[in-house]
């Protein structure tokens, strides 16, 4: 646990130390969003929870008397996202048995890998969902995965990004495969909780 908190904040902080300046049209759209507070935009199809996440960021930042731009408050809010997901895939990979070096090398060149430094660095809607989907793999990959859980953190990872209803077969297939007696019982709740949330 201790290893898994250093990571996602040593991470975090490693980011904070860059600024993006390559500010893609997506990130540019929501970062206006955030700025004028329009919900209709905020909410955006394919990624619903994102917009949201980052207005309330934002909102707080102007609580503590911030004045700039949105853009630096959900580059950062983005850098610590990513950061707290490197530290959550350290303990998908431990639940995996994975040792602890192994682990701790596979999450730093996950962090210093080119596309997701740069997506750490960028606003934009993805991250939110990798973060997700790192509590979701770190539930999937447990010795008895609780399907409820499991559903609802993968109704969580859709909420953030539609693509992630592209791990429902992986999910039911780790079900199925843990389920022991109970498979079809564990695949109804695994279904109902995720499909209750989205």
């Amino acid at each position: 646990q201790r290893t898994s908190w250093l990571l996602g904040v040593g991470v975090s902080l490693f980011y904070l130390c860059f600024h993006s300046y390559f500010l893609n049209f997506d990130g540019v759209a929501c970062d206006m969003a955030v700025e004028i507070g329009d919900f209709k935009h905020l909410v955006h199809g394919n990624h619903l929870a994102y917009g949201l996440v980052g207005w309330a960021f934002f909102s707080l930042w102007r609580l503590l008397g911030y004045q700039g731009q949105a853009l630096l408050a959900l580059q950062t809010l983005d850098g610590f996202i990513n950061g707290a997901a490197v530290g959550v895939f350290y303990l998908a990979l431990r639940r995996a048995e994975i040792r602890p070096r192994v682990a701790l090398g596979a999450c730093l060149g996950l962090a210093v890998s080119y596309a997701y430094w740069l997506w750490s660095l960028e606003v934009q809607g993805y991250q939110l969902g990798v973060l997700v989907m790192a509590f979701t793999l770190r539930e999937a990959l447990s010795p008895r995965p609780r399907a409820a859980l499991l559903g609802l953190w993968q109704g969580a990872a859709v909420l953030t990004h539609i693509g992630h209803a592209l791990f429902a077969p992986a999910a039911a297939f780790v079900l199925w495969r843990r389920g022991g007696l109970n498979r079809c019982r564990a695949l109804a709740r695994w279904a109902a909780a995720g499909s209750a949330l989205v």
